[in-house]
């Protein structure tokens, strides 16, 4: 009887790791078809969301401000600048997989691919809203020459891997005037 039982249980810890495989299988079954689903519907939104959000907070700081504090003329007409400094702000964007696998497809037949224009649109957006927020918060009056950097992100291994999200960078010289 004991031997039985040692066999059962040795039987048991050896296919235990199966067996999670197994269930793994399953739920990967299971959950990837309602993940994409739920991408379907829900990732535009989201995105959009965003847009919205960064849309919001940039008119509420030009509303306060009555202008926007941001320009890309040099400021090399006014004299009565008596402080300046770097000002930058920066932020990660990428596509959801829902938008990755519609870009996948847009690509196959050629032309240009709004889901990732979209994508980078926001994360543009988004950086240049930081740099206001960012320039105000630190007391600037106004922020000069901006400049927005944009670098890919992406694992090592070229084509086998493609960018899977976009490092913008807004950056200026941040003046206070006399």
């Amino acid at each position: 009887m004991a031997e039985e039982t040692i066999w059962l249980v040795l039987g048991l810890v050896l296919s235990l790791p199966f067996l999670l495989i197994a269930l793994l299988a399953i739920l990967y079954a299971i959950a990837y078809p309602v993940m994409l689903i739920w991408a379907v519907f829900f990732s535009g939104k989201k995105l959009d969301a965003q847009i919205a959000d960064t849309t919001s907070r940039e008119a509420t700081l030009r509303e306060s401000l009555g202008r926007d504090p941001l320009t890309t003329i040099d400021g090399g007409y006014r004299s009565d600048i008596t402080s300046c400094e770097m000002v930058w702000a920066g932020v990660v964007f990428g596509p959801s997989h829902w938008h990755q696998l519609i870009g996948f497809f847009n690509n196959l037949i050629g032309g240009s691919i709004d889901v990732f224009q979209k994508v980078i649109s926001a994360g543009r957006a988004e950086a240049v809203q930081r740099l206001r927020e960012n320039a105000v918060a630190n007391g600037w009056d106004d922020v000069i020459n901006v400049r927005i950097d944009t670098s890919e992100l992406g694992s090592k291994g070229g084509r086998k891997n493609p960018i899977k999200a976009v490092e913008l960078f807004a950056y200026g010289t941040g003046v206070k005037y006399g």
